[in-house]
């Protein structure tokens, strides 16, 4: 069996892994205009920033036993508004979070916190290795812009998918987006970020051409809202 990624529009990914586990990145479902089918719940929740748009209906997602992964301050936030329904277990380590180049092992998939340029009301933002125990390794950016520290990761890891904004405004822009895939060399890149908001690019065809252009041995899938594929 292999691991199955589905993008649930904006920066809402969830992972199937062919061991069982389900991980949700960045939940953005009740006022997200983009959203796909709807998940039926995450064993391990990963959040790169508070933005609205990348935290919301995080609680309704958790499965009972279900970790949230976060750096402490974003996830102090996440408890003090949740009321009782969110408790110290349910947080990566304890309730104490996790920082940028920390590694963890939850639920038997190790998760690398990794730097990302961009603004967030409490922490910083951040994006995420996720290597799942089929071997596969992903890296979801965040939002972010390019940055040189991209190379490094793709030195450091393997990256066989790697998720990245392409939006604009607030993101890379396609152009910043194709060199990001030079720097980072993964086998397969999946836009996002993008169509969600008038504001924002609306069609993934420039970034796609580009990486042609760029990397002609690095496969662009951009799957629609709602669309699995196999890793």
């Amino acid at each position: 069996m292999a691991d199955k990624l589905c993008w649930l529009g904006h920066a809402f990914f969830e992972i199937e892994t062919s061991a069982g586990q389900n991980i949700l990145i960045d939940p953005f479902w009740e006022d997200n205009p983009a959203a796909g089918s709807r998940p039926d719940h995450g064993d391990i929740i990963l959040i790169t920033h508070d933005h609205f748009d990348h935290c919301d209906n995080l609680a309704e997602f958790l499965a009972a036993d279900g970790i949230i992964v976060g750096q402490p301050e974003v996830l102090n936030k996440i408890r003090a508004g949740s009321g009782e329904s969110l408790q110290e277990e349910n947080f990566v380590l304890a309730g104490s979070g996790m920082n940028i180049g920390g590694t963890v092992n939850v639920k038997d998939v190790d998760i690398t916190m990794v730097q990302a340029f961009h603004s967030s009301d409490a922490g910083s933002p951040a994006g995420y290795i996720i290597q799942t125990p089929e071997g596969k390794t992903f890296y979801h950016a965040g939002d972010t812009g390019i940055f040189g520290g991209m190379d490094v990761l793709g030195d450091i890891y393997d990256i066989d998918i790697a998720m990245l904004p392409i939006g604009s405004v607030f993101t890379m822009d396609p152009k910043q987006a194709a060199h990001a895939v030079k720097l980072l060399q993964p086998e397969t890149a999946v836009p996002m970020h993008y169509g969600t908001f008038e504001v924002l690019v609306q069609s993934a065809d420039e970034f796609c051409r580009l990486v042609a252009r760029k990397m002609q041995d690095v496969e662009v899938m951009a799957i629609e809202p709602g669309e699995t594929i196999e890793c």
